[in-house]
């Protein structure tokens, strides 16, 4: 029987591949059931929505629907190479198109950030089925970046974050950087980045510094070049062994597998996030694989900015 239900959800999962009639391009119907064009109105324009008991078929009569809302930001990160300064924290980037890699449907409804630089979807899915979600960040002019994989359960998701590095400082100042201290020349194709950041870490907080200094990170498989450490003026620098201040960690040019990572402490504990690097990322332009907090490598360490 749970081998049936397990088949059965999958099923499931698999024509959320398809899209289904929608009256918002924002809300995302991962089930069977046809919602009514006037429930999904309602979705969109960012109502609280209890879908009525309405039946499905076959083995899905009369599941229970949670709608779901998932809401993030996307930070403009780097240095403004024109004058040297670093770009604000709070800066945001908007008309970053927002798309689900497992899905690769939804780079089609150009979801997109706003003005103000967040995004907002809604996921209309059975109770108690978790979904998981690698965002794709992309603009023309910039850099395609995947974060991590989320989790997407019964509750709001309402601060994801991505650190979505300015192009110029990429492609002038990192890159060239980084091929040259790093990969002794050799071209940059990919980088996978981790903040290992305190308990309270996130880019919707303005304490900073907001890493856990003197971690050791770990990605299983241990495959490209890595750990590279940031330095805690969020350079990538060969003479740091462990996470600085920042709490950044990369590393380069990572052939295609899931990744898990980590960092590792005496008397803390770490989360631990996942990424997805994959062939039809090439395809799609993504160059940079990104968790930002807080969905990175949170510790359990809830000491202030600065202090170890």
């Amino acid at each position: 029987m749970r081998k049936l239900r397990a088949i059965v959800i999958s099923a499931l999962l698999l024509l959320a591949a398809v899209p289904v009639v929608q009256a918002q391009q924002n809300v995302l119907n991962f089930t069977d059931r046809k919602i009514p064009q006037g429930v999904l109105k309602q979705i969109a324009a960012g109502k609280k929505v209890t879908i009525p008991g309405t039946v499905s078929s076959g083995g899905n009569w009369g599941r229970d629907l949670k709608v779901v809302k998932l809401r993030g930001k996307t930070n403009h990160f780097g240095v403004d190479i024109t004058t040297g300064e670093y770009i604000h924290y709070w800066k945001t980037v908007p008309g970053v198109t927002v798309w689900i890699a497992e899905y690769p449907y939804t780079k089609s409804l150009d979801i997109q950030t706003d003005d103000t630089g967040w995004w907002t979807m809604y996921v209309i899915k059975y109770a108690d089925v978790d979904l998981e979600f690698s965002l794709v960040y992309q603009k023309d002019g910039w850099i395609t970046t995947k974060s991590n994989a989320l989790p997407v359960t019964d509750a709001d998701n309402l601060d994801i974050a991505i650190q979505y590095i300015d192009p110029l400082y990429y492609q002038y100042a990192m890159k060239p950087y980084v091929q040259a201290v790093f990969l002794g020349g050799q071209p940059l194709t990919n980088a996978m980045v981790v903040t290992v950041g305190k308990s309270w870490a996130s880019m919707h907080d303005g304490r900073l510094p907001h890493g856990d200094p003197g971690a050791t990170a770990i990605a299983s498989p241990a495959l490209g070049v890595g750990p590279i450490y940031f330095n805690r003026d969020v350079v990538p620098d060969p003479g740091e062994t462990v996470t600085s201040l920042d709490g950044g960690v990369t590393w380069l040019n990572v052939p295609y597998s899931t990744y898990y990572v980590t960092a590792q402490k005496n008397g803390f504990s770490y989360d631990t996030v996942k990424f997805k690097v994959e062939a039809s990322d090439v395809a799609n332009g993504v160059e940079l694989y990104i968790a930002s907090p807080p969905d990175s490598v949170q510790s359990s360490n809830s000491s202030g900015p600065g202090q170890p």
